[in-house]
Parts: C-alpha cells; structure tokens; sequence
C-alpha cells in the first residue's frame, strides 16, 4: 500500500528551536545579507542543522559574513538556505514559544508554531558561498574598550565613495592600550582606551572598513559577552563575539600617516563647557550656510564669539567668556563637524580648544574623562 506522505513532504531537515532566542540570531546574521542581489543566494541565509543541539545561521554579501549558532532539537541533520528578509519578518509576528521548521526536498521549508504552519519558498544550500574560517591564534579585546572606540571614532569616517582608503578606521592594538584612528579628510580623531590586557607585541595595525565598524557595535550592543577575540589571515578580519563570528573582507592599501596630521606646537588655547559650547554652535549653525556650514570663531580679549551668516538665513552670534589674552585669532570651521565630535563626548565635562592661527588645524581635547579614554579631535580650518 503506497504512503500517503508525498516525496516532497519527505524532511531534508528538522528541528526546533526557542522563537525568542532564534529571532535574536537570525537579526543579527540577517543585517549582512542583502536585500536585492544579482545572486539570488546572497539573499539568503543558511541553515546549517548538521550538528547536534545547535543550527548554525549564516548571512554574507560576500564582503561580510555573520555566522551565529541558535540552540536547537535537531531531528533530523541537513541544510538549506531561506529568504533573510521574509523569514525575519514571519519569526517577528510569531508568538513565542518553541518554533519547527522543516526543509523539504522541493525547495520549500515549513515552519510551525504554536497554531501558524507555513510553507516558504527556499534554496538548495549548495548554491551558498563557501565561509573562511579563521586562524587558531586570536587577540582577546574587552568588548567595553572596542565599543569605546568605535564610538568615538565611527562619525569620522569617510562616507564618499572617491575615499576609499578613508572608509574605514585604523585600529591600533598595544600591549597596553587600544587605539583607534578615523579621518576623511576634512577632520581626524585619534582616541586611545588604556587596557592592560592585550597579548601583542609592539604596535599591530589593522583597517577596519565602516560597514564593519556598523557590524561591531550593532553586535557588541545586543551581547552580553565581555570579550571579542580578534584575528586576521591575508585577506580577512574575524571577531568572535560569544557563537557570533563577524568576518571581513579586508581593505587593500595604506591609511595616512596620522602622526604626522596631529598638530604640535598650538600656543593658543582656552578651556570651554562642553554643554555651552555645543550649544552655541547648534543656534549659530541655524543661520549659516546650509552647503557649506560654516561658522566664524573670534577670539580677542577674554572673550570667543562664534558667528555665522547667510544671506538667504540672516545672522547670529554667540559670546562666551574665556581666558584668553594672546593675539587675537579669527578662524572658520564646519560646525557640524564640531558638534558631531561634542555628541560623543555628552554634555559634562570641558574641552580645551587650541589654535596656532587663522589657518592652521585646529585641535579639540576633552579635559577630563576619569581615565575611560583620551582623544585627540583635529578639525581643518575652512574659508568662510
């Protein structure tokens, strides 16, 4: 007597798996693969049941891979390789609980839960591109100096495609301390997070490309896990971040020398509230020039006047007392560069402004941040 089940019911692979826990893997794999490919695949993610008690799940565009590890009964071992985008929306609306998926041998998965059963279109997994594995030896980073870091440093970075090189921030590891270093052009931070705990010797450098940057603090945010182990081969970057590993396509070429861009030698200075002076220059900007964003810095006497104008907006002005008694100084600057920079540090504390003249880089410093880190802020000067 023939079976009433189909061939094409026939499992190519079963499990289940918590729906809350699963959701938390599949957004994190889910925000590398894309949403519109040439290569239908890349819009997918592998599901990987081969193993015992976990699924691994994969997403990649190629240039970075998420591959993250879900807790599962697995019934029966296989692959296959489900749409991103819609099974993340289907797992969203899903009550919690526990959660069945099976592939079928017709290209089509079925997933059960609770009193929903769907059928979803999906593809072979040997269409899925083959994931690099890192190399044994890693450099454990403290997830709470990294996230420093990228914090400090990720508004920085260069967003325009004629940049390449700029896209990404310079990530100096010591056995000391982390460092890390963005510019694009027009503006350079440099922050430093001492940490005595890292196993290098001398200075190791490594590009971290934006996208990257994106990837980590999206990670690091969603963990609780206090470490990141680091490592690199010739082509690749790895962060394994408890079952998340996050790799990526290394960018070819040399960053510029930012030592040679820090200024030295700034004789003028002054020592301003960082509130105060975010605020100043979030109303003068309100009056300048929307292409250019320019504000006009005039220090004299005692006193720092931060102005702008546009003939289509009208004018402001600011006054701030400051201890100043050197020659005066007038210098113009993109202000949404400045308070980008004074977002990342808050509203406390104060902040030493130091200028060699009219047209020089100047330099932004934070005067006191209890040891959490220090950071260097250059702004190119503009005409305004």
């Amino acid at each position: 007597m023939a079976s009433s089940k189909t061939i094409t019911d026939a499992p190519a692979m079963e499990f289940s798996a918590d729906r809350d826990t699963m959701l938390a893997e599949v957004t994190a794999a889910a925000r590398v693969s894309e949403s519109k490919s040439t290569q239908p695949i890349l819009t997918h993610l592998l599901l990987d049941a081969s193993g015992t008690g976990a699924v691994t799940i994969t997403g990649t565009d190629l240039n970075r891979t998420i591959r993250t590890e879900c807790p599962a009964q697995v019934t029966t071992a296989g692959t296959v390789a489900v749409p991103s985008q819609k099974f993340l929306s289907y797992l969203k609306l899903l009550p919690s609980g526990p959660v069945h998926l099976k592939g079928l041998a017709n290209d089509h998965v079925q997933v059960h839960a609770g009193k929903s059963k769907t059928r979803m279109a999906s593809r072979a997994a040997s269409g899925f591109p083959t994931i690099s594995t890192p190399p044994a030896n890693s450099v454990q980073l403290s997830s709470r100096v990294l996230r420093t870091l990228i914090r400090q440093s990720i508004f920085a970075v260069a967003t325009a495609d004629d940049r390449h090189l700029l896209k990404a921030a310079l990530l100096l590891l010591r056995p000391d301390r982390a460092g890390m270093v963005a510019t694009d052009g027009h503006r350079l931070s440099f922050v430093v997070v001492p940490d005595d705990g890292i196993a290098v010797q001398g200075v190791q450098k490594s590009l971290l490309p934006r996208e990257c940057l994106t990837d980590l603090l999206s990670l690091l945010s969603s963990t609780k896990e206090e470490a990141v182990y680091f490592s690199e081969d010739d082509a690749t970057l790895y962060f394994q971040i408890g079952p998340r590993l996050l790799s990526v396509r290394k960018l070819v070429g040399r960053f510029p020398d930012y030592e040679a861009i820090l200024p030295k030698g700034m004789p003028n200075s002054m020592v301003l509230r960082s509130a105060e002076l975010m605020s100043s220059i979030q109303r003068v900007l309100e009056f300048s020039d929307e292409r250019s964003n320019g504000v006009k810095f005039h220090l004299a006497d005692n006193t720092l006047k931060i102005s702008s104008s546009a003939p289509d907006r009208g004018e402001s002005e600011e006054t701030l007392a400051v201890s100043y008694s050197a020659e005066p100084i007038t210098i113009g600057f993109n202000g949404n560069y400045l308070v980008e920079f004074l977002r990342t540090i808050g509203d406390k504390g104060s902040m030493r402004l130091s200028l060699k003249d009219s047209i020089s880089a100047g330099l932004l410093v934070p005067e006191n941040l209890s040891g959490e880190f220090q950071q260097q802020y250059v702004v190119m000067p503009m005409r305004i």
